[in-house]
């Protein structure tokens, strides 16, 4: 799967509001695609917690006489299907103050409770009101109504609703329980001490510990050396997933060296795999590009299926400087780790027969067009040489 394909297979996805859609993450401080948008929201609405979504569950669970396996279930925002879960759902998001029975959902309640601390969810967490909400044209019962607008919005937003009311004292217990299986009494001073240098590692300091707190998660299978797609698409988004699924697909012996890269990678993701998406799906607007016109780009054509959108997105993203030479780590800021890289190779990938001379890019029909050349040449050293050029030739 391409780079720039696969960010425009999750815009078609983010687009269209599929079940599983992109988390939207903190923009790089030099990119601002959009404008910055100001919610008009209700005074008397008061963002919960995880300790106030902690007390929902609990009443609700009461009130509806939910049973244990259900009931784990509902902890970890997964409704399934059960004579229990339609009115549990409803009074749970009526204590979280986003639903009443006279209203239905308020809108500007879900944006605020959702988006307050994060607001770059703000298109996600939009996305799915608009597709879900509904005034209950099908007057269904309450329970019946409140289960299915928000079995609709929970699968695009469950890793912001995750992210939103996290369990801070479950993650630092997660923490806690790890560092006493990797560590001892006479390290765990020092380990700390490494610890709080975390974003300054190259490799890691605490042995193992990583991987401990991937499995914690249910990110990663120790057993299997695995990590658990699904999972992580669930909790943290498909697009950051897919920005590190080379990373996480380059097994390795070494378990916890594999998983202290995965989680190096997934960190770097948070940082700039919403940056890419969001920039995409504004160009994708801007060009009026239809789904079946993205999709096309699977197939590296000879043409560039949309004309000017990868200029787009390059200009937007900072991938040439004033002279037209290429900033190589915006590059792969953008797209994450390819399919070629080797954790062991001494060198890194050599892009410099990508860049077209100056009298090529003179040449070509338009400056759109050879930065879709200089893409397609990045696609085929990154090992994604099966497009249309490639079954001419073949």
């Amino acid at each position: 799967m391409k780079s720039f394909t696969l960010l425009l297979i999750v815009a078609v996805a983010a687009a269209a509001v599929s079940q599983v859609s992109a988390q939207w993450l903190p923009l790089l401080a030099d990119v601002t695609p959009y404008p910055p948008i100001t919610l008009q929201t209700s005074a008397k609405f008061q963002v919960r917690t995880h300790d106030d979504a902690a007390k929902a569950f609990e009443d609700c669970r009461e009130d509806n006489y939910v049973p244990d396996d259900i009931y784990e279930k509902f902890l970890n925002y997964e409704f399934p299907a059960h004579r229990r879960t339609s009115c549990f759902v409803k009074c749970f998001v009526e204590k979280m103050g986003l639903f009443s029975e006279s209203r239905g959902f308020d809108e500007k309640a879900m944006i605020k409770q959702f988006t307050v601390k994060t607001p770059k969810d703000l298109d996600t967490v939009q996305h799915g009101l608009e597709k879900c909400i509904d005034h209950n044209e099908a007057e269904s019962d309450v329970c019946t109504f409140a289960n299915r607008v928000f079995s609709c919005w929970l699968p695009i937003n469950r890793h912001v609703v995750r992210k939103v009311l996290a369990d801070l004292a479950g993650e630092a217990k997660i923490l806690e329980n790890c560092l006493k299986k990797v560590s001892s009494p006479e390290r765990i001073v020092s380990d700390l001490q490494k610890l709080e240098r975390y974003p300054e590692w190259t490799s890691e300091e605490v042995p193992c510990l990583m991987r401990c707190l991937a499995s914690e998660k249910g990110w990663f299978d120790i057993v299997k050396n695995k990590w658990q797609g699904k999972r992580l698409t669930d909790d943290i988004g498909a697009d950051v997933y897919n920005y590190c699924r080379f990373e996480l697909m380059r097994k390795s012996r070494d378990g916890c060296s594999f998983a202290y890269r995965g989680l190096r990678c997934l960190k770097q993701a948070e940082l700039h795999a919403g940056t890419s998406l969001s920039t995409l799906l504004h160009c994708a607007r801007t060009l009026n590009a239809t789904n079946v016109e993205l999709l096309q780009y699977n197939q590296l054509k000879t043409e560039e299926p949309i004309p000017c959108l990868f200029q787009c997105f390059a200009d937007a993203m900072g991938f040439y400087d004033t002279a037209g030479n290429w900033r190589l780590l915006n590059w792969q800021q953008a797209f994450g780790p390819s399919r070629m890289e080797n954790q062991t190779q001494e060198q890194p990938l050599d892009y410099s027969e990508c860049r077209r001379s100056d009298k090529e890019r003179k040449e070509a029909t338009s400056k759109c067009s050879w930065m879709y050349e200089e893409y397609k040449c990045w696609e085929r050293l990154n090992g994604n040489d099966f497009g249309e050029e490639s079954r001419e030739t073949s």
